[in-house]
């Protein structure tokens, strides 16, 4: 249902079915006279003035709620009777049917109860009654709009046709062809929804004016008018769109009313509809053939090529790109376009036409183009440009990649190909190379693109114009890192150049000569970091060394020498730092003998025989500087010297030597860390060294030091084999197995502990901890069998000992005892008194003994803290068998009487059990007196509360002090 108030719909479809769900809420009738109520005297008045308007009533049934307007209902029925003129009565039923049809929405709103039906009868009533009256347009939208709530469609447009046809002049007119134009457009009568909507528009300016083109073109599309729809389109932007010179399309839509911006977006869909069914490119610039130029005209070519590339339409979309382009060369657009139409053949597949388009943008948009011409000087961008105004800031990104891809892929080219193709490619890499340094004469790629210019110009074979490049590569751009590859061949074009020069012209000669020459020293000069700038200070200093002028042979032997880069060209200086090292040690001055014979090692080639003698003579001098400084007595510094031969002659004799003197020294320097590292490489370096056995105890003692107790015991393991004497033997493996133990490595502990104990079974201290520690790991490991047995051990060692085992000896046992005990106590609870309870009631006794012969023999060894633990669980054990007494089953089939007397009977079996018990626990309980009160005591005190509340349960008697006068 079309409705007449709302704003201006977008979608007809979607608001008529806002329409009918409001329909279906249902209506409710009202009557006339509802309420008793005397009229309001200023009604009279207001009648008379004909001033009570029904917008002027909505506002105040808005404000004051339905109260309000049943009572103004109220007033009106009761003041039509009084009314005598018959204009006055015609007025009153106006405002009445008013007021019903308003009644009848708030109550379709708030409680869906129709009201409207009344409403309907009084306007048709007043239109039949009075069918002349000047007003009655305004009773037909009433009637309309009521028709329209109540869903009568046919009735709603009768309605408003008839308004329409027998009142032009009308001021709903405007609203109400909008509303015939949709409710037509809905039925699908498009041609006469055309017709409603051109009404609209020729009445001019108003709130439907944009709605109305809108909805025309709809109308015209959907009868195949797709020329037409776009023209009408064309008029919705223009009314809608900001005429402001900002072609940002981004920024244009955004300032799109919000009213409008969804049928903005669903207007460029239906024109993107309407040009591919008019044939794509060619309609877009016969729209605006027809329409003029448009200052949202890139924005339609934007939505529609986009519109093309989201179905996959990419020939189309391209088609667009180009066709703008052509139109407008110069705009800044074009060249966004240009790569739109780059980026499309890439997402297309169409690889064989990227490399002409990219030609095609250098060639129209470059720096020699009249595009650049034309926006060379900065000014306002249309959005695509950087924030300094610069209107080809956009070109110019785009060149930044394209210029340097083209030159790179005629380069590359280049060198896969032959003959004429291959001068013809190092050409246009040339020409693409050239731009891109005109164009961008400070970018960081600028540097390179000259270097390979002069690359592209040498292979062309034009010297001077390749050396130029190379020169300006090299020495114009600070931080270009190929500034010596740059001048490197620089040298070498040179070289080449030198071969095709007319000697014939002496003094061109000479001076082609002399730029030669200073174009090396350049090089050498400020690129003495390259390895080849050795071999061009050679080239250069060569006749000196041909001359044998041995000052400056001297001199250029040691700028040879010192050259940086001197491993890579060896031959050139390996003599001159011979003869340097021989006299060096001559003179003894080892330290600078030491330095050149290193420098001469470097770059001796290991086949020269001079090789090994020259290694012992740099391992000698850096020997012989250790003795010096032992003669000095500076140990630490003798050290330091002494592992420098192994560094600077890994291969000599001397080596093995000094490695061990180092370790030594560091010992006695109890620097243990660094000599664990030496004696550790030592021992991988000489594995047959007559001094390895003697690095063990050193190497025990360092590890020991530096608490590694693992490393630590698996040198004492070693020691362990080569002890000579047992004795040695003996200590070594418990130490062993202590540092195992430290080191939480358990089982190699075990086996230590355990190789220990089964072959040392005196001295009995050192047996029973070992014992002990046995037992403990064993619980560790969760291997309870393993863990008895060591506690057996420590039980029977020091049953055997006697008055051997001291107070830590016999402690263990017992704790070892109590262990024992403990899970014979476990067995007896385990062994529950059933029938035949002779039986079982022998083994429970039986389990009974074995349990209190173990918990005696805990208490056995004087220890108080587990023989209180002992007396304890005794005790508990009888209490435990006189309760499971009491518990345990009864036979079958007694008689309450025999029953009650075998209940007796049990009784007087369990009580001797628990009168031991309480005796047990009064013993246990008598230690307090001699100051011994631990866990087990203040236990017993607690089971004898239980066992005999009468004696150890009684509450405490409190005296209180009375201070009386």
């Amino acid at each position: 249902m079309i409705s007449l108030f709302p704003a201006a719909p977008i979608l007809l479809l979607r608001i008529f079915a806002i329409s009918t769900l409001i329909l279906i809420s249902g209506c409710q009738s009202l009557g006339l006279g509802e309420q008793d109520a005397s009229p309001d005297p200023a009604l009279l008045e207001a009648i008379q003035l004909d001033s009570i308007h029904p917008a002027a009533m909505m506002r105040s049934s808005e404000l004051s709620g339905p109260p309000g307007l049943d009572a103004l209902i109220a007033s009106y029925s009761a003041l039509l009777p009084l009314l005598e003129e018959p204009e006055s009565q015609v007025r009153v039923l106006h405002r009445l049917a008013d007021l019903k049809m308003m009644k009848g929405e708030e109550l379709m709103a708030d409680r869906a109860v129709d009201e409207l039906d009344i409403a309907i009868d009084a306007y048709t009533g007043l239109l039949q009654k009075y069918p002349q009256r000047t007003v009655n347009d305004e009773v037909l939208y009433q009637l309309a709009k009521t028709y329209d709530l109540k869903g009568m469609s046919d009735a709603y447009l009768v309605t408003m046709t008839r308004l329409v046809e027998t009142y032009p002049q009308s001021q709903y007119l405007t609203e109400v062809q909008f509303r015939r134009g949709e409710l037509l457009f809905s039925l699908g009568e498009y041609a006469v929804a055309q017709q409603a909507f051109e009404a609209v528009i020729a009445q001019g300016e108003s709130s439907f004016l944009a709605n109305a083109h809108y909805m025309q073109g709809w109308s015209l599309f959907k009868q195949n008018r797709y020329e037409a729809a776009l023209v009408s389109y064309s008029r919705v932007l223009d009314l809608v769109l900001e005429t402001e010179d900002d072609s940002n399309i981004n920024h244009k839509l955004s300032r799109v009313d919000h009213k409008y911006q969804t049928m903005v977006e669903d207007l460029f869909r239906v024109m993107g509809l309407s040009f591919s069914y008019l044939g794509g490119a060619d309609s877009l610039e016969k729209l605006f053939a027809t329409i003029g130029a448009k200052h949202y005209e890139i924005l339609v070519y934007d939505r529609y090529s986009e519109l093309l590339l989201g179905k996959e339409q990419f020939s189309d979309a391209i088609e667009v790109y180009q066709r703008y382009i052509a139109l407008h060369p110069l705009s800044l657009w074009s060249p966004v376009y240009q790569i739109n139409t780059i980026n499309t053949l890439e997402q297309a597949g169409f690889v064989k036409d990227i490399y002409d388009e990219k030609v095609r943008f250098v060639s129209e948009y470059g720096r020699n183009s009249a595009y650049w011409a034309e926006h060379e000087t900065p000014g306002q961008s249309e959005g695509i440009s950087n924030s300094d105004g610069d209107r080809l800031a956009y070109v110019k990104q785009q060149l930044e990649v394209l210029l340097i891809e083209l030159a790179n892929r005629h380069y590359v080219k280049a060198q896969r190909s032959k003959g004429a193709a291959r001068k013809t490619e190092y050409q246009q890499a040339a020409g693409f190379y050239r731009e891109f340094i005109a164009t961008f004469p400070t970018h960081v790629l600028t540097a390179e693109s000259v270097f390979l210019l002069g690359e592209s110009l040498a292979q062309l074979k034009d010297w001077e114009s390749a050396i130029a490049a190379y020169e300006r590569a090299a020495y114009d751009f600070k931080g270009y890192e190929g500034a010596t590859e740059a001048a490197y061949a620089a040298v070498v074009a040179y070289a080449e150049y030198a071969k095709v020069w007319n000697r014939a012209d002496e003094a061109h000669y000479q001076f082609q000569q002399q730029a030669q020459q200073a174009n090396r020293l350049r090089f050498a000069t400020l690129h003495a970091h390259d390895a080849r700038a050795i071999e061009v200070l050679y080239i250069a200093a060569r006749f000196a060394f041909e001359q044998k002028e041995h000052e400056q042979a001297l001199s250029l032997s040691q700028q040879l020498i010192d050259w940086p880069q001197l491993h890579s060209k060896p031959h050139i200086v390996l003599e001159a730092r011979i003869i340097k090292a021989h006299s060096l040690y001559t003179l003894r001055r080892y330290t600078e003998a030491e330095q050149a014979y290193h420098d001469v090692l470097v770059v001796l080639p290991i086949e020269d025989q001079r090789h090994k003698a020259l290694i012992e003579n740099l391992a000698a001098s850096v020997y012989q500087q250790a003795e010096s400084k032992l003669l000095a007595g500076d140990k630490a510094g003798a050290v330091e010297e002494f592992m420098r031969v192994g560094r600077v002659a890994p291969s000599s004799a001397l080596r093995p030597n000094a490695d061990y003197d180092a370790a030594s020294y560091l010992l006695e320097l109890k620097q243990w860390s660094r000599a664990i590292e030496v004696m550790s490489a030592f021992r991988l370096r000489y594995p047959q060294h007559v001094q390895l056995d003697s690095l063990v105890p050193k190497m025990a003692l360092a590890y020991r030091e530096t608490e590694q107790w693992e490393k630590a015991a698996d040198e004492l393991t070693v020691m362990f084999k080569l002890a000579k004497t047992e004795q040695e033997k003996q200590d070594t493996l418990l130490i062993a197995a202590e540092l195992y133990d430290r080191a939480k490595n358990y089982p190699q502990a075990i086996l230590s502990y355990r190789q220990y104990a089964n072959t040392y079974p005196e001295p009995l201290d050192d047996y029973m901890e070992s014992a002990n520690r046995l037992a403990e790991l064993y619980q560790l490991s969760d291997k309870p069998l393993k863990r008895r047995f060591w506690l057996t051990k420590q039980m029977k060692t020091v049953d055997r000992a006697g008055n051997r085992a001291d107070d830590r000896m016999r402690y263990l046992a017992a704790r070892a005892s109590a262990v024992l005990a403990d899970d014979a106590f476990r067995q007896y609870k385990a062994i529950k008194l059933s029938l035949p309870l002779q039986e079982s009631m022998r083994k429970k006794t039986a389990a009974l003994e074995k349990a209190m012969q173990a918990y005696q023999k805990t208490a056995s060894y004087g220890v108080s803290s587990y023989a209180t633990e002992a007396g304890y669980r005794m005790a508990e054990i009888y209490a435990q068998l006189s309760k499971d007494l009491m518990d345990s089953d009864r036979p079958n089939g007694l008689n309450e009487l025999e029953l009650e007397q075998y209940d007796i009977l049990l009784e007087e079996q369990a009580y001797p059990f628990e009168d031991s018990a309480i005796d047990i626990h009064e013993q246990n309980a008598s230690r307090s007196w001699s100051g011994i009160y631990d866990d087990w005591v203040k236990n017993s005190f607690e089971s004898l509360q239980r066992l005999l509340p009468g004696r150890y349960n009684k509450p405490e008697v409190t005296v209180e002090f009375v201070d009386e006068l």
